[in-house]
C-alpha cells in the first residue's frame, strides 16, 4: 500500500512539472534604458510602412527558428529606410524571447516617427535606426 502511494506521489510530481514547466518561465522584461532619437523622418507614412515590416520579419525570424537568439531585418522602400536588430539573452526560452521581444516593440512604437529607437531590457534588446 505504501509502494502505490510512493509511485502515485512520483507520478503526480512528473505529471505537475512536465504539464507546468512553461507557468514558471520569465521573460525577463524589466526596462533598463529606452531611447528616441530627436530627428523626425521625413515621410512617416514610409517609414512607418518599412517600420512594421521590419518588426513582422524580426518576429518571424524568431519564432520560426526556435534556436534564434540574435536577427536583423530591413525594408528598404523609399526614404525612410529600417534597419532593425534584436537579441535576447541565449538563456531565455523561445517563449521568453518572443515574450520579451513583443514588449519591446511596443515600447520602441512610442517614438514614433523619430528616426531611431532603443530599448533594453534586462532579457532583451531592441534598436531600429532609419539613418
Amino acid at each position: 500500500m505504501v509502494q502505490l502511494k510512493l509511485v502515485a506521489l512520483t507520478l503526480l510530481v512528473l505529471w505537475s512539472w512536465w504539464n507546468f514547466e512553461g507557468a514558471v518561465g520569465d521573460p525577463q522584461t524589466l526596462l533598463l534604458k529606452f531611447e528616441c532619437s530627436v530627428v523626425s523622418v521625413h515621410d512617416s507614412a514610409n517609414f512607418f510602412q518599412n517600420l512594421n515590416a521590419s518588426l513582422a520579419n524580426l518576429k518571424s525570424q524568431l519564432v520560426s527558428n526556435q534556436s534564434k537568439h540574435f536577427v536583423t531585418a530591413q525594408s528598404t522602400t523609399g526614404t525612410d529606410p529600417v534597419y532593425a536588430m534584436f537579441q535576447c539573452r541565449n538563456y531565455l526560452s523561445n517563449t521568453d524571447c518572443v515574450t520579451c521581444f513583443a514588449v519591446a516593440a511596443a515600447t520602441v512604437r512610442n517614438c514614433s516617427t523619430m528616426n531611431t529607437a532603443r530599448a533594453i531590457y534586462d532579457g532583451c534588446i531592441l534598436r531600429y535606426t532609419s539613418i
